[in-house]
């Protein structure tokens, strides 16, 4: 008998055990089984009217107690730790609203969930809906009326409600109840939820710092520098070898790869006698952040000053939190605002001259806000900025806002100012935080920095695999990602 076969038939032995089961919170006789058979194989289940046969033996040795969240767990559908910081997910009190369109949860603490039936459809963790090892969902759209029905939901008492719906008898759905109290939609909770992520503001102007040993050497010491880095959008971490190619072994301890743009993986900031970038040169650099003609401009920018000579004169850094900027501008010119989060703004890179010819263009609103108004993403940079092509009507105000926001940015009370020292890395989230430069003199020492990118999904999924791992659980803060929760 095929695996996936056995595991339907399995399936159907529970609906059978719980079809006659009333919507409870009461604990009924789970289905526990004998393992009896040195070669991994089961007897029956110790239950009248249960599956007969057995078990493959590709299926392993099952302990005698194998509950429906442990059986999810293993098959690799569900990692536990996930909804590690969720508390109070023992059920009071379970009820079918709406002739069971709805399923209504009371929790332990008190706080109560309402699932529709078809997102519980969708959300089954039972062999047939959710992949083996990656946990994937593979229940077809068309398969499954929007207004389904549930008959049947029943605690398990062992972490897991088992349900039945009226459309397919057959099909017993599996859920771990820490994922739903994780996953409750009510009102309440998506506040709670954003609450979670809103960036807040610092106006101390003290950049966070670590050292590359601590960094290099442990997993914790990973996390307090993205956890630090998440919450700020900036870090400067010490004593890095000055050798250039450093860069990739500290980045290989957040993401597998760094990201690729026209300027290469690993690109070198100094002087150069013709630059095909103002970094390249000794001038004033303005705020800003890097790449915005890209659809997904870069997300992480590392600078590691590979050499800095005290008799250069010049070159210091400048950074500032782009989120708080933009709601400061938000509070003080919110008609400018809006109209900046409406309108087409141009970004362009168009260099013929150099060994890759790049034309590139894009067009975008400074601000994205999500349906709540709440703001998500920044795009600026002033010096990539190219034709403005909108209505008439819209160039005098676009450009007097932008003005506006210029000034603003520049003369920001909280900014960083830092001049960079030999073996010091200094790591920005891009999305959020711009970086700056005064102009240099260059005669009698050199200035070189080595820079690159990680992509800021590979940034997001490290804090929030590492907050998993060796944190509270606590999903990141906005990054800046457009993300719309």
């Amino acid at each position: 008998m095929s695996s996936i076969l056995w595991r339907r038939q399995l399936l159907r032995h529970f609906s059978d055990l719980f079809r006659r089961s009333s919507v409870t919170s009461q604990r009924p006789v789970s289905a526990w089984f004998s393992a009896v058979s040195s070669h991994g194989q089961m007897s029956a289940p110790v239950m009248s009217g249960g599956f007969r046969g057995t078990l493959p033996t590709s299926f392993g040795r099952i302990p005698a107690r194998y509950s429906h969240l442990r059986c999810t767990v293993d098959r690799g559908a569900y990692d536990e730790r996930t909804n590690q910081q969720v508390t109070g997910s023992d059920v009071k009190k379970l009820e079918l609203v709406s002739d069971g369109r709805l399923l209504s949860i009371e929790w332990g603490d008190g706080k109560v969930s309402k699932f529709h039936s078809v997102w519980l459809r969708f959300n089954c963790f039972c062999p047939e809906c959710k992949m083996d090892h990656t946990g994937q969902p593979c229940q077809p759209f068309d398969k499954v009326p929007a207004d389904s029905r549930v008959v049947s939901a029943v605690d398990d008492g062992e972490g897991s409600l088992v349900v039945q719906w009226k459309e397919d008898p057959d099909h017993t759905g599996i859920f771990p109840l820490k994922y739903l109290k994780a996953n409750c939609y009510s009102r309440e909770s998506l506040q709670s939820k954003r609450d979670s992520i809103r960036v807040t503001f610092s106006k101390d102007n003290v950049i966070p710092r670590l050292h590359y040993n601590d960094v290099m050497s442990s997993r914790r010491g990973v996390y307090k520098w993205m956890k630090a880095l998440n919450e700020t959008g900036i870090t400067i971490v010490d004593g890095l070898p000055c050798v250039e190619g450093t860069l990739r072994k500290v980045c290989q301890r957040i993401a597998g790869y760094l990201q690729h743009t026209v300027y290469g993986e690993i690109f070198a900031v100094k002087v150069e006698p013709q630059p095909i970038n103002a970094a390249f040169a000794s001038g004033e650099l303005k705020l800003h952040m890097d790449q915005p003609v890209y659809e997904s401009p870069p997300g992480l920018q590392f600078f590691h000053c590979i050499r800095f000579d005290d008799e250069v004169k010049g070159g210091d850094s400048t950074f500032v939190d782009l989120f708080h900027v933009a709601e400061t501008f938000r509070e003080k010119h919110p008609e400018d605002f809006h109209l900046l989060a409406e309108a087409p703004l141009p970004y362009e890179i168009i260099h013929y001259k150099r060994d890759w010819p790049v034309h590139m263009t894009y067009r975008r609103p400074m601000f994205k806000l999500n349906k709540y108004n709440d703001l998500i993403g920044v795009i600026w940079h002033p010096h990539l900025m190219g034709p403005l092509q909108v209505e008439e009507e819209l160039v005098e105000p676009i450009y007097a806002a932008l003005s506006r926001f210029y000034t603003l940015i520049n003369n920001f009370p909280y900014m960083y100012r830092h001049r960079m020292k030999t073996g010091e890395m200094v790591v920005v989230n891009n999305r959020r935080v711009l970086h700056g430069r005064t102009a240099f003199d260059s005669q009698d020492g050199h200035r070189f920095i080595e820079g690159c990118y990680v992509e800021i999904s590979e940034f997001k999924s490290c804090v929030n695999m590492l907050s998993t791992l060796e944190g509270d659980g606590r999903p990141p803060i906005r990054v800046g990602d457009n993300d719309l929760q």
